[in-house]
């Protein structure tokens, strides 16, 4: 059997992965000046900050529609006519996107819907998991796909930490008062993923550079990772010296060649430029 995996732009997901696992990406959209973009496709990071520092509007951001997962699993049918279609979404609690997944699926026989309850590369990393499951095991049905899905989602962890909270302010996610004092005290407070839901995890005080530091302590400090599922995430903005830093204290953790994944639109609407993140799946 057949089976073809299908998530959002907000997974992450660098080419060279969706090229290589034959993963189909459904857009999900950046509204600025009342225009709607396709994120991955029309709008990137830096469009979105530019933006901001043009209009000190926040773009605002909306999940995929029925339409685009129709579009999308139609596609799929007429390139795979004989395939059984998995969609792995991004958190239903954060995006409209599962249900409209949902919707679209009344009129196919073929698709599985199952809830990620991650994001951006969080999202990313069990995606790309399943699909090396799949490779793995390509005589598996897709009902035993998405039993695979719904483990390891309760395994996989992605926090990031903002280098500004600029952003959040703009969005609502903090308020002037915690806006302010974040700043007068240079506190870094990180957000990570729980039950799908984004939260503020701890809070980090000094300059940037010890943040992370201390942010990468406490993240390592509290899962022991599958080797080969650490990523690190990093948001338009991130410096060279800092990225070299982060590695540099990763590697101390036995993870000698990181991978960085950079970001989309929609993500960067809400961690703003130079955010880094860690993802991976903790050891069973």
């Amino acid at each position: 059997m057949e089976i073809v995996i299908v998530t959002e732009s907000g997974s992450d997901l660098p080419a060279h992965y969706i090229e290589q696992y034959g993963i189909y990406i459904v857009p999900m959209h950046v509204v600025m000046n009342e225009v709607t973009y396709d994120d991955q496709l029309n709008i990137q990071a830096r469009d979105v900050f530019a933006h901001f520092e043009h209009t000190k509007t926040l773009p605002t951001t909306s999940g995929s529609t029925p339409q685009d997962f129709a579009d999308t699993f139609d596609r799929i049918i007429r390139e795979h006519p004989q395939a059984e279609i998995v969609y792995i979404a991004y958190s239903s609690v954060t995006t409209v996107s599962y249900n409209s997944a949902r919707i679209a699926s009344e009129n196919y026989s073929n698709v599985h819907l199952v809830d990620s309850k991650n994001v951006s590369t969080g999202l990313g990393t069990i995606v790309l998991a399943a699909c090396e499951h799949l490779r793995k095991n390509p005589d598996i049905s897709a009902q035993e796909l998405v039993a695979f899905v719904e483990e390891i989602r309760t395994r996989t962890h992605f926090s990031f930490l903002p280098q500004t909270l600029t952003y959040l302010l703009a969005g609502g996610r903090v308020s002037n008062a915690q806006y302010i004092g974040a700043k007068l005290l240079r506190i870094f407070p990180s957000i990570q993923l729980e039950n799908g839901y984004l939260v503020a995890g701890k809070k980090h005080r000094g300059g940037f550079k010890k943040a992370y530091l201390k942010f990468i302590e406490d993240f390592m400090g509290r899962y022991q990772l599958e080797a080969d599922t650490l990523r690190l995430t990093e948001v338009e903005g991130l410096s060279q010296d800092d990225k070299a830093a982060i590695e540099a204290k990763i590697q101390t953790y036995g993870f000698t060649k990181p991978e960085w994944i950079k970001t989309g639109a929609v993500i960067a609407c809400h961690g703003g430029p130079g955010a880094f993140g860690i993802s991976g799946i903790e050891k069973a």
